[in-house]
């Protein structure tokens, strides 16, 4: 195996472990501890820790401590052959979590790996911390396996670290939505007298007293102090200008009354219960309606059958045709007599068939006559009931009456005067309608 082979064999598996691989692997893949001495020297490869490698053409990866320290943890293991959970398998925690997870700013001088076994290292930058890590207490972080937000602080809180720093740490993780206030106190809680508060204190209070050492806020905190102080300088607003107090209360109480329906108002109630009645939909109406609406299957009968083209003229029209083309075939000027003699009996067939059929006739006059039954519903919809006139105020004699009444108190010179002048129209009419007549009757 050439040197381009060796480069290119490493550089597939170092593609997914950040540009890394161990001196174990590469023997995996062929390539022997003098290749790789003779790589490094060729400066192809770079020696980053105790038999782990860089390829130089890939850069320098972030965390590069971290991820060698867990590299040589199973040195011979490939990234996507490591399971979560094997006793070898280490996750990064404590203070190197905090850098991976990017919290607060405690110091991290060495790396921090915790095992589910007992192990040692004689790496002078690497410790090695036993515990036993559940799955749902590990995150994946740039291809790493590192615990979450909430075991890191418990894991800091057990060491006894800095508790300012820890403030960091939950203020950060807390702003970025990593922990929940409530869960995490449930789990400090233990730690509150190993920090100096009573031992009725609460996980709460312990978050507190680490937050406000580190000088930071949480965010309910942020919220809390921002309503307080939105509390104030209103407090101190109504207190300089007791005109809004009143204006205040005054709008309070409109919004609580409910405002009256100007018609409501304004309208009798028996007159609003008339417009309520009258506005809903009348059943024998809806019903006239939609029986109307409905096909007549007479109508429909009489039209198809008027459309339908009549055998018997269809039949005269060929016969009578066939002469006119007969005299066509013999001669090229058609014969007079004999087009006339085939239009008559056209022309009078043609007559016959325009002429309206009897039964068509009467379909269409029946479906134009009203019906009785949707007459009689849209006269009492039409009538107001007399509660609806009363409320009006518009109860008046009925106008037939009037009419008699009026009729009866004429003069007998008016009605003679009105007899005479109807009598003039009806000569005048007569007399303009002669001419009419007489010019009529000729024709």
């Amino acid at each position: 195996m050439d040197r381009a082979e060796q480069v290119a064999a490493l550089s597939g598996v170092a593609a997914d472990q950040w540009g890394l691989v161990t001196s174990a692997q590469a023997k995996e893949l062929g390539v022997g501890g003098v290749q790789l001495l003779r790589l490094t020297e060729a400066g192809l490869l770079a020696n980053v820790g105790r038999g782990v490698y860089q390829l130089t053409a890939a850069g320098v990866p972030a965390h590069l401590e971290v991820k060698v320290a867990w590299l040589r943890l199973q040195p011979k293991w490939f990234v996507w052959d490591r399971a979560v959970g094997n006793p070898d398998s280490g996750v990064v925690s404590h203070a190197s979590a905090c850098q991976l997870l990017v919290l607060g700013d405690i110091p991290a001088p060495d790396v921090e790996i915790s095992v589910p076994r007992r192990r040692t290292t004689t790496e002078p930058f690497v410790r090695l911390r036993t515990a036993q890590i559940t799955a749902t207490e590990i995150t994946t972080v740039d291809g790493l396996p590192v615990t979450t937000a909430t075991r890191t602080i418990t894991d800091l809180l057990r060491t006894g670290a800095d508790g300012g720093h820890i403030g960091g740490v939950v203020a950060d993780a807390e702003r970025r939505d990593l922990v929940t206030v409530d869960d995490l106190a449930e789990r400090v809680q233990p730690f509150a007298r190993k920090y100096g508060l009573k031992a009725s204190a609460t996980g709460h209070d312990l978050i507190d007293h680490l937050v406000a050492q580190a000088g930071e806020r949480l965010r309910r905190q942020e919220v809390d102090r921002a309503s307080q102080e939105g509390f104030d300088q209103a407090v101190h607003l109504l207190a300089e200008r007791p005109d809004l107090v009143e204006l205040m209360w005054a709008a309070r109480a409109a919004v609580r009354q409910p405002a009256p329906s100007p018609a409501a108002s304004v309208l009798d109630p028996a007159l609003l219960e008339s417009i309520r009645k009258l506005s809903q939909p009348d059943p024998a109406v809806s019903e006239a309606l939609r029986t109307m609406l409905q096909p007549n299957p007479a109508l429909a009968e009489a039209m198809r059958t008027m459309l339908q083209p009549n055998p018997v003229i269809t039949e005269a029209m060929q016969k009578m045709m066939r002469p006119f083309v007969a005299s066509m075939g013999k001669t090229a000027q058609p014969n007079t007599e004999v087009m006339q003699k085939i239009m008559q009996p056209l022309v009078e067939s043609l007559r016959k068939a325009m002429q309206p059929d009897p039964a068509v006739g009467e379909a269409m006059r029946k479906m134009l006559q009203p019906d009785p039954g949707i007459a009689r519903a849209l006269r009492s919809t039409a009538a107001l009931p007399p509660s609806t006139l009363k409320a009006l105020g518009q109860v008046t004699p009925p106008a037939p009456k009037s009419e008699r009444t009026s009729a009866s108190c004429r003069s007998p010179a008016a009605e003679n005067t009105t007899n005479s002048k109807e009598g003039d129209q009806e000569l005048d009419g007569s007399s303009s309608q002669g001419p009419e007549e007489s010019d009529s009757q000729p024709g």
